[in-house]
């Protein structure tokens, strides 16, 4: 009886362990499964704020005018900079067929054979003058009353 209670014990312990094997290999086999469908990204993201890259040069077709796009200023009292296509241009630079003959912190001429062509920095913005009150509407203002009465501002 002895005998009997040690082995069904034992067959018990076995089937035990059998099972416990069983989870242990289908978790390793789950988390292999895991790393290898999802492998890790080493490479970072773009970054959203920096400009999109240029590849092309100067164009040299007759489409030079329509593609010209002028994408930033920089001006130093010694220098002028002007980037066209993402090529930077100084003053008195050629772009193409084009010479560079004026750069303002808004935009850039270009000399192409006599004719002047403007590149703006914001083309869909316009600046414009600032419009003036009328004069009556000015003397209208009303002023402090330290302003209207100098002798009731002292005696406070």
């Amino acid at each position: 009886m002895v005998d009997d209670i040690k082995e069904s014990r034992h067959k018990r312990l076995q089937a035990m362990s059998q099972h416990r094997s069983k989870a242990l290999s289908l978790y390793a086999c789950s988390v292999i499964f895991v790393l290898l469908g999802h492998p890790a990204r080493a490479e970072n993201p773009p970054d959203p704020t920096r400009p999109p890259m240029v590849v092309e040069g100067p164009p040299s077709s007759g489409a030079f005018a329509s593609s010209l796009v002028l994408q930033s200023v920089f001006i130093s009292p010694r220098l002028k900079v002007a980037i066209i296509n993402g090529e930077p241009v100084k003053l008195g630079d050629s772009y193409g067929s084009a010479k560079v003959v004026k750069i303002s912190e808004s935009g850039v001429v270009l000399d192409t054979d006599g004719k002047l062509q403007t590149l703006k920095l914001f083309p869909s913005v316009e600046k414009k003058p600032p419009q003036l009150e009328e004069a009556s509407s000015t003397s209208k203002k009303k002023l402090p009353n330290s302003e209207r009465n100098p002798e009731k501002s002292k005696e406070q």
